[in-house]
């Protein structure tokens, strides 16, 4: 397994005292272990627009971790975008993960239709021009299915965001590591592997995780699948299970030569710390 292998960690905005008290003391377990950075979700809409950026805040001036806040722009115009990025600039922050996030149910408003963006290329380059140095995208190696067509058309897609200035392509979740490599191998062929991160989902909650899964076409492997049913509601056995399967997945990755991981913890710190450890990590270690 490769010793040098470095994180990123996701966290999202919590809504609730319990869910606040959740990622306080997840923060505090996870952040020694010092990934090169942290990111904070950004809800449907711009639902968590300002708990993002108090949440960017406080890790970064708290806990002295660089944090990139997350940035969907189906919901906002130009002038709103602009707005949040120069309040995150004056902050100091330099780097910023760039989505077009979800449709909304009732569609995009005739405002947004006339004065947004019409794709996340135009976005990225608003982010460079106002001083964001990094900026991560996303990348889908299930994209149309994953096979070699469907992924080279997805490439193609995801290199017009990294011409445009992206410096990292960050995978949805998998729990296939085929699906991963197939991605891996098209990047590869255009010279480009070294800007591809996986995204890594532990199975804090399988039954979410599948949900998640069903919502966003990733596959769940039937084996898997037929596993957590055997154990049904033991709950040992069913974190026995999550716990191997996830760590499993890491290994199996590192071990073919993976050294960058984005996890999303899910502001959970028992399956995230078992990975930091799993790769080779301490919990007062820096990275570089």
């Amino acid at each position: 397994m490769s010793q040098s292998a470095k994180i990123s960690l996701e966290f999202f905005p919590p809504r609730t005292e319990e869910l606040t008290a959740m990622l306080e003391a997840s923060l505090k377990r996870l952040l020694p272990y010092r990934p090169l950075h942290c990111t904070v979700s950004y809800g449907a809409g711009g639902s968590t627009r300002e708990g993002t950026a108090r949440w960017v805040r406080r890790i970064r001036q708290d806990y002295g971790i660089d944090c990139a806040p997350h940035l969907t722009h189906v919901s906002h115009t130009r002038d709103e975008v602009r707005e949040i990025v120069r309040d995150y600039v004056e902050q100091g922050v330099r780097r910023m993960i760039a989505l077009r996030g979800d449709i909304p149910a009732d569609g995009v408003p005739e405002e947004v239709r006339t004065r947004g963006y019409s794709s996340t290329v135009e976005l990225i380059a608003d982010l460079r021009a106002a001083g964001i140095r990094e900026v991560m995208v996303g990348a889908h190696p299930e994209h149309g299915g994953g096979d070699s067509g469907a992924l080279s058309s997805h490439l193609e897609f995801v290199k017009r965001k990294l011409d445009a200035g992206a410096t990292l392509a960050i995978t949805q979740f998998f729990l296939d590591n085929d699906r991963y490599y197939r991605l891996r191998d098209v990047f590869a062929a255009a010279g480009i592997e070294h800007l591809l991160a996986p995204g890594i989902m532990p199975l804090h909650n399988y039954r979410q995780v599948f949900s998640f899964a069903g919502k966003t076409h990733v596959e769940v492997p039937a084996e898997l699948l037929a596993r957590f049913e055997q154990a049904g509601q033991d709950s040992d056995a069913v974190g026995e299970i999550a716990e191997r399967f996830t760590l499993d997945q890491v290994r199996d990755l590192a071990e073919n030569g993976v050294e960058r991981f984005h996890i999303y913890t899910m502001n959970r710190a028992p399956l995230t710390a078992a990975i930091c450890e799993a790769l080779g990590l301490n919990a007062s270690g820096p990275q570089s």
